[in-house]
């Protein structure tokens, strides 16, 4: 007997049916799962933030006796001669090619986070700019980074002349190296500070403009160590050493010019990108500081 149209549909919807049931079982609250049907729960790690100013601290804290500079031509002559060494000239370009000391790259100041890779971590590296201060801000902001081997020349290329030195106008070849890892917060302050560093590279001047510009509102951050500063101080500087600078980071404005100072100008032109990273951003240094300033015979004050 043939089935009708419509009881053959009825007899497939019924057999349909029970091949989804047998499909699906049963008994599905006792049905097992395997491992690769469950979903394994995800730790999510709380994200961590970088601390700027700890990280400052824990290198302004380390810097060691010296504050990483050697100021005698002949010992300096010495450290080139033992091998190794990497002098890097952070001046422009058109004063490197006048003249510079013999083997020296040249990576001007506002470059250096562009040329990390010409900077190598595991041997002894010099810099030195004109007169030093150049030199001070590259200094810091490699040791920023995490550079622990950068010793800086604070005679510069002034001092090697006046010393009777030979000069070079042959280009020397830059060799490459790993980039070690830095905390990225700290790389782009670093970054942010020397590529914009204007004209004039932060520096306040000589001595009569220093003054001028306390008579006009600037604050005079002395950098010494408390010894030195109460032997003699610019009248109405607040000392805070080059090491503490972040951890005494409440005593220094951040609405007004800062001016920096110490001895001979080495430690204030290291404070200067250290400043500017804690967020100072009217920050400057004061060139020929103390030694300037006394010679010029302006007003001093003593504690």
């Amino acid at each position: 007997m043939k089935r009708s149209v419509k009881g053959w549909g009825l007899w497939v919807l019924v057999a349909a049916l029970a091949l989804v049931a047998a499909a699906c079982g049963g008994d599905d609250e006792t049905a097992e799962t395997t491992p690769a049907e469950t979903a394994a729960p995800t730790t999510v790690a709380a994200p961590t933030t970088f601390d700027l100013v700890a990280a400052v601290d824990a290198y302004a804290a380390a810097i060691p006796e010296g504050f990483n500079a050697v100021g005698d031509i002949t010992a300096f002559k010495d450290a080139m001669t033992a091998g190794g060494v990497l002098v890097i000239d952070v001046r422009e370009a058109a004063e490197y090619a006048e003249g510079h000391i013999e083997g020296a790259i040249n990576i001007p100041l506002r470059t250096l986070t562009e040329n990390l890779d010409k900077i190598p971590t595991d041997r002894q590296v010099f810099v030195y700019c004109q007169s030093g201060h150049r030199a001070g801000m590259a200094l810091s902001s490699l040791g920023m980074l995490g550079y622990t081997n950068v010793t800086s020349f604070p005679p510069g290329w002034a001092g090697w002349t006046e010393a009777g030195e030979a000069a070079s106008t042959v280009e020397a070849t830059a060799e490459t190296f790993a980039v070690p890892d830095m905390p990225e917060a700290m790389f782009a302050a670093v970054d942010s500070f020397l590529t914009t560093i204007p004209e004039g590279w932060l520096s306040a001047g000589d001595a009569a403009k220093v003054n001028d510009a306390i008579g006009a509102g600037a604050f005079m951050l002395d950098v010494r160590e408390p010894s030195e500063y109460a032997e003699g101080h610019v009248p109405g500087a607040m000392n805070v050493p080059l090491r503490q600078l972040a951890g005494m980071l409440d005593t220094i404005p951040t609405d007004s010019s800062v001016i920096s100072y110490c001895k001979s100008g080495h430690r204030q032109a290291m404070s200067v990108p250290m400043l500017h990273v804690l967020g100072i951003a009217g920050a400057k240094g004061f060139p020929g500081s103390w030694q300037a300033w006394s010679a010029a015979e302006l007003p001093v004050e003593s504690t």
